[in-house]
């Protein structure tokens, strides 16, 4: 498929938790900033920006330090092409502290909060023909839909522990509501101040990079699964269970299935991809099943600590 990226130093995020979004319209001609938990903007059919944060998290002033105490993180939205968050917590915090995001589908939504083509099923090229054996088969897609998505962004003055990509959510029930919990959680690291190509100089002993053990505040990325070139860059794959990647986080201590992380090897401020290809890979691994369904995309930032802004420039993403 096509797909193209540029590269550039860390920042990054994705995550996961309970949203309830009552979405905000800013005005045309000012820009519109909100610190309050929850709160959202609209990016009309491409979703919605959301200040959330996970279930438990402190997000107390006690937390902060400082000018930090008064606004622990905000989202703002300027214009179409200018628009994203930030955020300021002590370098010296663990745990997943924040997880700003663009959402697109199902998030702990009672639906698809009005995504276009969402779901989309799941399977290998021909497989729904295949497996279709009524008379109007010859009508069925013998394709997986393509989610293709791009995204570019600048962060200014990141410190600190940070992620930043896509979240992918995967349901094996075309119904997913509130309550639904995801049976995978696919992410696409596009950038993090984890990475192995960050400047070593900037390493300490409470760092590490991908090409090595991986360990930092949210734990590790898993079991290695190995490498793929996929959508003109090269990741590394790994794997783990969903409860011990959302350690004591409340909507996943009773949750089976896995976490697949495909991270980019090289950090990237801009990307063009197709979420599909990525799916069908862990098809081919025999790590998805086949007819469950993509329920939700987003887009954001895993905020372990230290301070950043994030602004995002260009966002799009359609099913078809």
């Amino acid at each position: 498929m096509k797909k193209s990226t540029t590269f550039k130093k860390p920042i990054f995020a994705l995550a996961t938790f309970a949203i309830s979004a009552s979405l905000l319209l800013p005005g045309a001609a000012s820009a519109a900033e909100s610190s309050n938990m929850n709160d959202s903007y609209s990016l009309g059919s491409n979703g919605y920006l959301a200040n959330t944060g996970w279930a438990g998290m402190n997000t107390t002033k006690d937390t902060m330090t400082g000018e930090n105490q008064d606004s622990a993180q905000s989202i703002f939205y300027d214009t179409n092409s200018s628009f994203g968050y930030n955020w300021a917590y002590a370098k010296d915090m663990t745990g997943t502290q924040y997880s700003p995001a663009i959402s697109y589908g199902w998030n702990w939504t009672p639906g698809y909060e009005n995504a276009g083509n969402f779901p989309v099923q799941i399977y290998k090229d021909n497989e729904n023909r295949r497996n279709n054996n009524s008379s109007s088969s010859s009508s069925r897609q013998s394709q997986m839909k393509d989610i293709d998505t791009s995204v570019s962004y600048s962060t200014e003055n990141a410190t600190g522990d940070y992620s930043t990509g896509y979240t992918v959510f995967i349901h094996n029930t075309q119904w997913a509501g509130a309550e639904s919990k995801p049976s995978a959680i696919v992410k696409l690291v596009t950038s993090t101040s984890q990475n192995a190509s960050t400047v070593m100089e900037n390493k300490n002993d409470s760092t590490a990079t991908t090409n090595e053990d991986m360990t930092t505040t949210t734990a590790t990325w898993g079991e290695s699964l190995g490498k793929v070139s996929l959508d003109g860059a090269n990741w590394d794959v790994y794997r783990k269970g969903m409860n011990s990647d959302m350690e004591g986080q409340s909507n996943f201590n009773t949750m089976d299935g896995n976490v697949y992380t495909f991270v980019r090897t090289e950090n990237a401020d801009s990307v063009d991809l197709n979420i599909s290809d990525f799916i069908k890979n862990l098809l081919d691994r025999n790590e998805l099943k086949s007819f469950d369904y993509v329920s939700g995309v987003k887009f954001g930032t895993d905020v372990m600590s230290g301070n950043g802004k994030l602004t995002v420039s260009n966002w799009s993403i359609n099913a078809q």
